[in-house]
């Protein structure tokens, strides 16, 4: 993994000592040599959400420190996920979540393949709402360090988004043909009879 972390440090004239502080400060806890691990590439933090903590004490974006678009993607794509997990409702508030109770008409809750379909999409849902807010946020391109340049790229959250749309594409057609199975509940009375 491509990793600018000591050079910025460097730039900033800041040490590891500098970056534990500031860390501290937002109630994150890491050693000197945690820091130097991940500043060589050699180690990756358990959370990936620290990569956005020390993007922001450093006054920098993530793409400024991970340099490498794949590891970048990667980084963001498992932020995305804790996030949904995280952000994930209990059951008694999803049973108010207007997706999650049309879904959930759809299926037979008893089979937990079907149960874990509708989790799946409503978690890429959030994802895909997530990715959106950082595209808004960050806008459509991004500058990113390269050496002694910079970089104009395409905002890799776009990509992103893309891949779990297609995922959700994918899952909309297995709740498609549940829409055509289910009976249509019909709650305007049928006047055709008497129009004959």
């Amino acid at each position: 993994m491509n990793v600018q972390l000591k050079k910025i440090l460097e730039e900033k004239n800041m040490s590891f000592s500098d970056l534990k502080e500031l860390l501290e400060v937002k109630g994150i806890k890491v050693n000197n040599s945690q820091l130097s691990l991940y500043s060589s590439g050699k180690r990756n933090p358990k959370n990936k959400k620290i990569w956005l903590e020390i993007a922001e004490v450093l006054d920098v974006n993530l793409q400024e420190i991970i340099t490498d678009i794949n590891s970048y993607l990667a980084i963001m794509g498992e932020i995305s996920e804790n996030d949904a997990e995280k952000n994930c409702k209990t059951e008694n508030e999803k049973i108010n979540d207007l997706l999650y109770q049309e879904l959930l008409s759809l299926i037979d809750i008893k089979r937990a393949s079907e149960m874990e379909k509708v989790q799946r999409y409503c978690s890429l849902a959030a994802t895909f709402e997530k990715l959106g807010e950082d595209i808004r946020k960050e806008g459509a391109v991004i500058y990113v360090s390269s050496g002694d340049s910079v970089v104009k790229k395409t905002n890799p959250a776009i990509a992103e988004q893309v891949r779990v749309n297609a995922a959700l594409i994918k899952l909309d057609e297995f709740f498609d043909k549940k829409r055509e199975l289910k009976p249509k509940n019909r709650a305007e009375k049928d006047w055709s009879k008497f129009t004959k």
